[in-house]
C-alpha cells in the first residue's frame, strides 16, 4: 500500500495549470498523501502511458483538458481512455461550462466522467480524491499503509547506514562499530532481565511485552551517531530525534493492536487501551511523508 496519489494530467500547457496543481497538492497532502503527476501533452501520449501495464495500472485519476492544441481534442481523449480503462475515474475540464463539457462527453457515449470549469478543478479533484480513498482512509486500512510506509523508512535507514559507513575513516568506523557493541551490551543486559521476568511470569499475557533484539530504533540511533561523527545533516538532528515518538512508537502500537468489531465497523485500540482515530492515522501519514521527504533530501542515492 502506498502514500502516493497518481494523476495522469492530459494538458498541453503545464504552466497554465501550475497554480491548480499546487492547490491540489496541498489539499491531498493534508490527508497524508503525496500527489504524483505525470503530464501528457496530447491524447496519443496519454494513451501510450496508459497502454503500459506497469504505468497504467497505477494511475488513480486522469485529468483531461478539452483544448489540447493541434490533433485530437479532449472529448476524443475521453473515448480513447474508456477503451483502455472502462472504469478509470476521469475529470474532463476546460474554460467552458460543465453542461457543455457533459454534452460533449455524452456525444461520445462516454459515461462516468466528472466535469469541471478550469478554475474549479482543485475542488473537483479533492472531491473525487476523497471518494477514491475513503476506504483507504478507514482506520483499519490505514494501519496497513502506515506499516508499509514505515518499513520503507526502515530500509532507507539501513541503506543510509551503509553509505555513511563507507564514508567514514578508520577511526570513525571503529567508533561506529563500538556503538553497535555498546548497544548490544545494553540490549544483552535488557534481554537477561527480560528473560528473568519471562521465567518468572505467572500469565502468558506478560510474554507479549518482550520482543525485539537490534530493532529499527537501534539502527536509527546508530544512524544519528554516525551523522554526528561525520558532522553531516546536523540541522536535521532534532527531527530525527523525534522520529521514535512521532512514528516509531505509534507504529509499534499498530503492530500489537486490538480490534473490536461493532456491527459493520471496526475499532482499533493500542496496548494502552486508547482508541485510535482516523485523525491519529492522518497525523501518522503526514509525519511519514515528512520523514520520507527528509531521507530523500539527506540521501538521494538511496532512492
Amino acid at each position: 500500500m502506498r502514500l502516493d496519489f497518481n494523476v495522469l494530467w492530459v494538458e498541453d500547457n503545464q504552466d497554465r495549470v501550475q497554480s491548480q496543481r499546487e492547490r491540489v497538492e496541498l489539499l491531498i497532502r493534508k490527508d497524508g498523501f503525496r500527489l504524483r503527476v505525470q503530464f501528457a501533452d496530447s491524447v496519443a501520449t496519454a494513451t501510450d502511458y496508459l497502454s503500459n501495464d506497469i504505468y497504467g495500472d497505477h494511475v488513480d485519476l486522469i485529468l483531461m483538458d478539452y483544448d489540447l492544441g493541434p490533433g485530437m481534442k479532449g472529448d476524443d481523449g475521453l473515448a480513447a481512455v474508456r477503451d483502455l480503462f472502462p472504469y478509470k475515474d476521469i475529470i474532463f475540464y476546460s474554460g467552458m461550462s460543465q453542461a457543455e463539457l457533459l454534452k460533449m462527453a455524452n456525444a461520445k457515449d462516454v459515461q462516468g466522467v466528472f466535469t469541471s470549469h478550469r478554475d474549479a478543478l482543485p475542488d473537483i479533484v479533492e472531491g473525487v480524491f476523497e471518494n477514491l480513498v475513503r476506504k483507504v482512509l478507514d482506520i483499519d486500512h490505514s494501519r496497513g499503509i502506515v506499516m508499509g510506509a514505515t518499513s520503507d523508512i526502515d530500509q532507507a535507514v539501513n541503506d543510509a547506514l551503509l553509505i555513511l559507513f563507507d564514508q567514514c575513516d578508520e577511526a570513525q568506523k571503529a567508533q561506529a562499530l563500538a556503538a553497535v557493541t555498546k548497544r548490544m551490551a545494553t540490549k544483552r543486559k535488557d534481554f537477561d532481565e527480560a528473560a528473568a521476568k519471562i521465567e518468572a511470569l505467572q500469565h502468558l499475557a506478560e510474554l507479549l511485552e518482550h520482543h525485539g533484539i537490534y530493532t529499527s530504533d537501534d539502527r536509527l540511533r546508530l544512524l544519528r551517531k554516525m551523522l554526528k561523527l561525520l558532522q553531516m545533516h546536523q540541522e536535521h538532528g532534532e527531527m530525527l530525534e523525534a522520529y521514535t515518538s512521532r512514528v516509531g512508537t505509534p507504529r509499534n502500537d499498530l503492530a500489537h493492536i486490538r480490534v473490536v468489531a461493532e456491527g459493520f465497523s471496526r475499532k482499533l485500540f493500542d496496548r494502552h487501551k486508547k482508541e485510535l482515530t482516523s485523525d491519529d492515522m492522518r497525523q501518522l501519514r503526514v509525519a511519514l511523508l515528512e520523514y520520507q521527504a527528509l531521507f530523500d533530501l539527506m540521501f538521494p542515492a538511496v532512492q
